[in-house]
């Protein structure tokens, strides 16, 4: 019977914890040690901030049995544990944020003075494109423009070009109708040749007669 007071009473004074985390408190360094009581070897100095996991809790003796990240275990005062981190760790953590936000922070102002130097570059940009734009534009309006006196010129041309063909096939008719008039001239100038010729001939036939004939007559006067 007294063993199981005995088992009962410290199953009273011994809670046993699931893994419980917990986190050591702002005290510079505590001592873990083998057991409950300063009487016990020193295992470690935990430092301020340190993550353990609670194993069980003595409240009669005020001590908490913990276990490190290594695998460590001992025996460390209640009183120096905490649900959540300690405000040295919590600072360290708030300095390290504050550390990382000032890291993005300058990483922004780098990002927004790139993009300010790529605006511009790009305004910049724009504007020789816009300058080159209405420049191409202009030459644009220049060749149209040169386009279209190409055209009427193209036009004039093809127009002067039927004007030419028109000429030479009226100069081909004239040169036939002169060829025709000096064919029709030849033959008129041989008929009259020929009819001037016939004509000598005749009068060269008639005149010797004709001589004759008043030889005749005044002979025939002469004798009367």
């Amino acid at each position: 019977m007294k063993i199981i007071a005995i088992l009962f009473l410290l199953l009273l004074t011994c809670t046993a914890y699931a893994d419980k985390t917990a986190y050591v408190t702002d005290r510079i360094e505590v001592n873990l040690r083998a057991g409950k009581g300063i009487r016990y070897k020193i295992l470690r100095r935990l430092r301020s901030g340190a993550s353990v996991t609670v194993l069980e809790q003595d409240s009669r003796s005020g001590y908490s049995k913990i276990r490190l990240h290594d695998g460590t275990t001992g025996w460390i005062l209640t009183r120096y544990l905490s649900a959540e981190p300690s405000a040295r760790k919590k600072l360290e953590a708030a300095t390290g944020q504050i550390e990382r936000l000032k890291s993005e922070n300058a990483q922004l102002k780098q990002a927004l003075e790139t993009l300010k130097q790529a605006k511009g570059s790009l305004t910049s940009e724009t504007a020789e494109l816009t300058e080159r734009n209405t420049r191409l534009e202009n030459e644009l309006k220049h060749i149209r423009h040169a386009a279209t006196h190409a055209i009427e010129i193209e036009a004039e041309r093809n127009r002067l070009r039927e004007r030419v063909a028109e000429q030479e096939r009226q100069i081909q008719r004239l040169e036939l109708e002169n060829k025709t008039l000096n064919r029709e001239n030849s033959q008129r100038w041989f008929l009259i040749g020929a009819a001037v010729l016939a004509g000598g001939i005749l009068l060269g036939l008639i005149l010797p007669r004709l001589g004759w004939r008043r030889k005749r007559g005044w002979d025939s006067l002469s004798s009367l």
